[in-house]
């Protein structure tokens, strides 16, 4: 499972554009004297380029589960955070937390080890995915 990914190049373009437009109004304000919405528009430019590096940084998220022989590898990245762990098949627990009526967690674990799968998919997937883990689980 991966993030929906944008055309990257667009995003890109999409937040040049409105930085330029911000301090294209702001130097524009500025030449009729009023120098302190510069700094403003400087803020806001830095806003916008630490959302489009936190939305590049999430881009490669993902999440795999595979089966190897009699063990379950569940491998994820989230924000650059690399993690994988190692069930058994015959030990490895499934458990749901309802949270609202539209939300849910998914929970694999074993020996006191629990960990979060299908955090990238829709609520809709989320009972499907449950179910192909369970079957990956027995055979």
């Amino acid at each position: 499972m991966r993030r929906q990914k944008s055309a990257h190049s667009s995003v890109r373009i999409v937040f040049l554009c409105l930085g330029v437009v911000t301090m294209s109004i702001a130097v524009g304000f500025a030449a009729y004297g009023l120098w302190l919405v510069l700094p403003y528009a400087g803020l806001e430019c830095l806003a916008l380029g630490m959302a489009y590096f936190w939305l590049k940084k999430q881009a490669n998220d993902f999440e795999m589960i595979y089966v190897e022989n009699d063990q379950i590898f569940v491998e994820s990245s989230f924000s650059g955070v690399h993690q994988k762990m190692v069930f058994s098949k015959y030990w490895i627990q499934i458990s749901v937390e309802q949270i609202r009526p539209n939300r849910m967690k998914i929970f694999v674990g074993s020996h006191g080890n629990r960990l979060e799968v299908g955090r990238l998919l829709p609520a809709a997937k989320k009972r499907d995915l449950m179910n192909q883990i369970k079957l990956l689980a027995a055979v």
